[in-house]
């Protein structure tokens, strides 16, 4: 159920004192939305993963209400009321584990759900935003009566598709990347072909399937021998799936990956909110520069091709946010929609930083960890601190780490290796301070191995 008064982007900047938002970031919502190939599960990944939920903390008021699965580090909470963030009310399930997702830990939890049910009914305007929608969060709007700011899972499952992106590009009149979509093995044998063929030649290409995140269901190509065991994984899952199709592109030397994030509103309205160059390593996102160096008429054309998609995904019954992947080739050429994320993204949760630390420049930087013994949030902020690199509010400038979940800080008996994510926002008033940084933050996290955190 919509409220055509609702706006995410007024709540979240000159409106946080207006009603009151449940947040619940339940990322992984693809295996719900399709059929995907999960491969070998990793569950020690899946477990840090999940705690990314305490992202949603950079966009909650002190009225709002955030589910999470394990209440975060009362220093990382300390944190952020001292720069300026509002801490809402924290609500746990009852035997949240780390494997099970957040949204199904709700749906076992009669507790959480008779407390939704109130908020509902003694409060004054409550919503429901998820990091995405899937028949899970459908139910718990139901059960507990909530608007779910978003629209139904079928159409968000619909936009999450890399195929159906590549041809709503083509419906609007846009540049897209040269390739195909294939059925078959000998298909894209024959695209591949094609590609690396062209005029002027492709030196590596792209396969994707339709659905998936976070770099998985990606395969780049760079030359036909390499191609072989891709393809035979490929001709098992379409004897699985005959239906399956996959999409073929060309690898584009590019400028710029630019994610341009837009929220359309119940009234179909398009805000475009966010424009970041994102850093990536082959197809996995490292992390985001903001604002994107771009000149005025480049952010002036983005902003056009956010309103004509928004428009066009408001039209196929779509609300909400939308985070959108495109780049800016070697030569000068845009192509707006490399991939629509008809939700959420981490990115989104950073979106907003400038409200709290003024304008600045802002380097997202994100590192896997792995580390002998455990430590928490408390050890690595003293030991950046140490390093004479943790931001200093006096200054505002430094290396700011906005999770504690993701952390590996819980001693484990007989445990040798201790895995996780450290999330940082470099911040600075210039992008040579910001790249200063960024360099003592790598050589910091280079010399990890070798520290003990105490």
């Amino acid at each position: 159920m919509m409220d055509d008064t609702f706006d995410l982007i007024q709540y979240l900047t000159v409106a946080r004192h207006k009603g009151v938002i449940i947040w619940l970031l339940n990322i992984g919502a693809e295996k719900y939305w399709n059929k995907l190939n999960q491969g070998i599960v990793d569950k020690n990944e899946d477990m840090i993963v999940n705690r990314v939920e305490e992202m949603n903390l950079l966009l909650c008021r002190e009225q709002d209400v955030m589910i999470l699965r394990e209440m975060p580090d009362p220093i990382f909470l300390s944190m952020l009321q001292k720069l300026g963030f509002s801490v809402p009310r924290i609500w746990i399930p009852e035997n949240a584990d780390l494997i099970t997702p957040i949204a199904e830990l709700v749906l076992k939890d009669e507790q959480i759900q008779s407390a939704l049910i109130n908020i509902s009914r003694e409060e004054q305007d409550v919503y429901f935003v998820p990091y995405a929608v899937t028949y899970i969060e459908e139910q718990i709007a139901e059960k507990c009566g909530l608007h779910i700011i978003a629209s139904p899972s079928a159409i968000n499952a619909m936009v999450n598709d890399k195929i159906f992106n590549r041809a709503i590009a083509q419906k609007l009149n846009l540049h897209v990347c040269l390739g195909n979509v294939c059925s078959s093995v000998e298909e894209i044998s024959q695209e591949y072909d094609r590609l690396v063929n062209h005029s002027p030649f492709f030196e590596k290409i792209i396969i994707k399937e339709p659905h998936g995140a976070s770099g998985k269901g990606l395969y780049i190509i760079e030359n036909k021998d390499s191609m072989q065991a891709i393809l035979g994984r490929i001709a098992r899952q379409i004897r699985n799936n005959p239906d399956s199709k996959w999409l073929v592109e060309g690898w584009y030397h590019k400028k710029k990956d630019i994610n341009y994030q837009i929220y359309i509103s119940p009234t179909g309205s398009v805000d475009m909110f966010s424009i970041k160059e994102q850093v990536l390593k082959d197809t996995v996102y490292i992390g985001s520069k903001m604002p994107a160096d771009l000149s005025e008429e480049v952010i002036h054309s983005y902003k056009n091709f956010g309103e004509v998609i928004g428009k066009y995904l408001f039209e196929l019954g779509y609300t909400g946010v939308a985070g959108i992947d495109s780049i800016i080739t070697d030569d000068d050429k845009i192509i707006p929609i490399i991939e629509i994320n008809g939700r959420f993204t981490l990115s989104t949760y950073i979106s907003f930083m400038e409200y709290i630390v003024g304008k600045r420049k802002i380097f997202s930087r994100y590192f896997k960890i792995i580390s002998e013994t455990p430590f928490g949030y408390e050890a690595i902020c003293k030991a950046l601190d140490q390093e004479g690199i943790l931001y200093d509010e006096s200054r505002g400038e430094g290396v700011i780490v906005y999770t504690s979940g993701t952390l590996p800080s819980k001693y484990e008996e007989g445990k040798s290796i201790y895995q996780g994510r450290l999330f940082t926002l470099i911040v600075s008033k210039d992008w040579e301070l910001v790249h200063r940084y960024s360099s003592q933050l790598d050589a910091f996290m280079d010399a990890f191995s070798n520290r003990i955190l105490v």
